[in-house]
């Protein structure tokens, strides 16, 4: 998909993320968010030409989608932790060193402002009533985008393909028999979870779990279908009555959103 300024950007964004792999101590942290956004990328551009979005708003994803992460590297740089409650909001500092940078510095006007508002709203638990169709449009693709490649991220880790790193499951307490039993009811609820309610690994698992509640479009509930990320997932909890009962109801919700445009 050729796009000389979404180059120029993806351009910017390797060379600035590259000057944080200095310390092999860190240097998986700050690979993980490159491969992620890179990632991201790919998803965005699927699920665009899914939906058949026209070139401008194409654009405007893949431009969001390479920049929705800049801030993790200058935050885990100085506050070694992925965990925004701990820190800051990577969301806002993306921004700030998207703007710093000049990352977006050749972009017209309009478009700066579409990737920027889509940046800032990637994070956000739900996404608020919008007035502009562009930004609404672009904001569910790249949040549907970013959680369909942590899907993929928290399956490699959980199954040690990557190498362990707790920052990866935002350094929660692995004791792979427990749970929260309220972030459980939220997504039986159907509902996705708050990071401020997760004490156990088994709660990140959960709260993943419960992004099929804020998926966006057909065509992102059927290549989470694909990949089979909800199951194995599921496959990994404690195996009781109540989770046997998300089993049966996250298939059920998973089908119905796939069989939507």
């Amino acid at each position: 998909m050729n796009d000389p300024l979404v180059d120029h950007v993806a351009e910017r964004f390797k060379a600035f993320a590259g000057r944080y792999i200095t310390d092999r101590d860190d240097a998986f942290a700050y690979r993980l968010k490159i491969d992620h956004t890179l990632r991201v990328l790919a998803i965005a551009e699927r699920l665009c030409r899914d939906a058949g979005l026209d070139a401008g708003l194409t654009q405007a994803a893949r431009l969001a989608a390479l920049l929705h992460d800049v801030g993790r590297f200058p935050q885990y740089q100085r506050y070694r932790t992925f965990r925004d409650a701990e820190s800051a909001n990577h969301a806002a500092l993306s921004i700030t060193h998207t703007l710093r940078e000049g990352l977006l510095e050749d972009a017209p006007s309009p478009v700066r402002r579409l990737v920027l508002g889509a940046v800032y709203l990637h994070n956000k638990r739900f996404l608020p009533p919008l007035r502009s169709p562009a930004l609404h449009t672009i904001a569910r693709v790249l949040r549907d985008s970013d959680k369909l490649d942590i899907y993929s991220v928290m399956i490699a880790h959980f199954s040690q393909e990557n190498p362990k790193h707790p920052e990866v499951a935002l350094s929660v307490v692995d004791q792979p028999d427990r749970y929260t039993p309220a972030v459980l009811d939220t997504v039986l609820n159907r509902q996705h979870g708050d990071y401020q309610a997760i004490v156990y690994v088994n709660d990140f698992k959960l709260m993943v779990i419960g992004w099929l509640y804020d998926l966006n479009f057909g065509s992102s509930a059927r290549m989470l279908q694909e990949k089979g990320y909800l199951d194995t997932l599921i496959d990994w909890l404690p195996q009781n009555e109540h989770v046997m009962r998300l089993r049966r109801q996250v298939h059920e919700d998973l089908a119905r959103k796939a069989e939507c445009a």
